[in-house]
């Protein structure tokens, strides 16, 4: 069986910049496209892997390109 690697609200509003552990939890877990929180031990837990991967697909560049775009072109070798 897989281990996964499991946090809780307060760390994953620090992976999200220190937002508020209360926005996390009342605005952000309504979004259908945010990683979906279980309870273990009455405690509301999150996947570190699944919060990484939805905050690398809202990155959004101030200069206009498409960042998806720009990594895929970086990544590929000469």
């Amino acid at each position: 069986m897989q281990q996964r690697d499991l946090i809780d609200i307060k760390q994953t509003a620090a992976m999200l910049g220190g937002l508020h552990p209360e926005h996390v939890r009342g605005r952000l877990m309504k979004r259908a496209d945010f990683p979906r929180p279980f309870r273990i031990a009455g405690r509301v837990m999150l996947d570190r892997l699944e919060v990484a991967k939805w905050i690398e697909m809202q990155r959004q560049p101030i200069d206009g390109r498409t960042t998806q775009k720009s990594r895929n072109t970086l990544s590929k070798p000469a």
